[in-house]
């Protein structure tokens, strides 16, 4: 991060955002490039194009107008925001819209950062909420933000994510760095009525001292690996040939339950994942193995009657399985989940609303539940799921695990993913406050510009073996 290659820097700053899991496919990042009234921006991020391995080479160059010049690929959903801003300030000429976590949590909860640690407090002190009932796409909206942007630290758009513009990409990444660990800082304290702040002056006196010093840069550019390569490909290739038959679609269940497995909310070794196999009236199903280490050799084979064909030994769940991809032949896959927030909250009297773009529609539709805690191997057990179930994506056993039943795999496996995130969301704003819901204009424009389940599972599958890490370590 030297100022020199604009453009390596600005890749090098998306990597650290993925690095601390604080960007994801809605995020996006831009600069003006000097002496010039180009701009440089990340590409709407996908299955071709994910933070993690974004590169110099990667980037779209626009005029003042969004006009493409140089690259190819779609310009982010809410870019319009980055010109405006671009055009009412010469000062800042940089803009990072990303998903840091705990900052969002506070932000949903309407929870004012209070400052609590010395480096952090200053960017605590200028952030302001901008609480539209629309996405920054174009005209009064993308302005009307614009105008918080420049003149604030930070601008949280509840739910959807957090803005932050500077003199440069680095100034915007220390921004969310600093935002993210504060508000983890507060969530630990965040049900105390009195703490002992830091004063204003005391903070401004810090960073005055602190000019001049670059531990910073040299710190964030000692995280960055690089531009990774997606661990999918190195997968198949090491293990189709071992595979055989159905080895690639054995493989992308594999690397599924290697994706849930990075989540860290799942037993992860008792849960299973099934596919109708090709051609056959039979289904694919993933062995009792620590999802970390899944492989395509431990994907066992049978039909639909639960008899065992090939593979290693099946699960006891596979009665379930093989009579829920009998009878709902729309099915194509079945993720079985024993999801730590999904299991809790099934139990609890906790109403959810729609506060988070994360697992929006799969998060806050009604949960059909067996009521009783069982393994489901019983037929009058099975028939009493399945009757819960109906022709739904989604079935919780009470006290068991959640299944998540979709026409792809991809889609069984993002929806898993994405309503554990969507709890995991609302616990944290339950440490602040009180979640409030999202415009319901914002919501239909949300379904109508969401990436894609293949993307979604091509972003979570970019996480697995890859170095995480948080702001503060929570």
């Amino acid at each position: 991060m030297n100022g020199n290659n604009v453009k390596e820097d600005l890749a090098r700053v998306c990597r650290v955002l993925a690095h601390h899991q604080m960007i994801d496919l809605w995020g996006h990042l831009s600069l003006r490039i000097p002496a010039s009234d180009l701009v440089l921006v990340t590409p709407r991020f996908s299955k071709h194009h994910l933070p993690r391995g974004i590169a110099a080479r990667d980037l779209l160059v626009c005029d003042a107008s969004g006009r493409l010049v140089e690259g190819s690929g779609a310009l982010p959903v809410q870019f319009a925001a980055d010109l405006a801003a671009y055009g009412l300030s010469n000062e800042r000429r940089a803009c990072i819209f990303a998903a840091p976590r705990t900052a969002m949590a506070a932000a949903i909860a309407r929870y004012t950062l209070r400052p609590l640690t010395h480096m952090e407090a200053a960017t605590g002190y200028g952030v302001e909420t901008w609480d539209a009932d629309a996405l920054a796409e174009s005209g009064d909206q993308a302005l009307d933000l614009a105008h918080r942007v420049t003149r604030a630290t930070a601008v949280h758009q509840p739910g959807i994510g957090v803005w932050a513009m500077g003199g440069d990409i680095f100034d915007c990444l220390c921004t969310l760095y600093h935002l993210e660990y504060l508000a983890q800082a507060n969530l630990v304290v965040a049900g105390e009525p009195e703490l002992q702040l830091i004063a204003r002056a005391d903070s401004d006196k810090l960073w005055r001292q602190f000019v001049g010093h670059h531990h910073y840069h040299e710190f964030f550019a000692s995280l960055d690996p690089g531009p990774r390569q997606h661990p999918y490909e190195a997968f198949l290739a090491g293990h189709a040939a071992d595979s055989e038959p159905f080895g690639e679609l054995k493989s992308r269940m594999a690397f599924s339950c290697r994706a849930l497995w990075e989540r860290k909310t799942l037993v992860a070794f008792l849960e299973h994942i099934s596919h109708r196999a090709p051609g056959a009236e039979r289904f694919l199903m993933t062995a009792s193995v620590n999802f970390r280490d899944m492989r395509p050799q431990d994907v066992c084979l049978l039909d639909y009657e639960a008899n065992w064909i090939d593979g290693p030994r099946p699960p006891g769940f596979k009665w379930f399985h093989a009579q829920l991809l009998r009878e709902r032949r729309d099915a194509q896959a079945v993720v079985h989940t024993h999801d730590l927030y999904g299991r809790a909250y099934a139990l609890s009297p906790r109403k959810l609303v729609p506060s988070y773009r994360l697992g929006l529609g799969i998060a806050t539709r009604p949960m059909p539940v067996y009521g009783r805690c069982d393994l489901i191997v019983d037929p009058e057990v099975r028939r009493g799921t399945l009757d819960a179930l109906g022709t739904g994506p989604v079935v919780h056993e009470a006290g068991h695990g959640t299944d998540f039943v979709a026409d792809t795999l991809e889609r069984a496996t993002v929806d898993a993913i994405q309503r554990e995130a969507f709890l995991a969301m609302d616990y944290i704003v339950r440490q602040f406050g009180k979640a409030h819901p999202l415009h319901e204009r914002i919501v239909a424009r949300l379904e109508e510009t969401e990436p894609d389940a293949e993307d979604w599972w091509w972003f979570y599958g970019g996480e697995v073996g890859a170095p995480l890490r948080s702001a503060a370590g929570l």
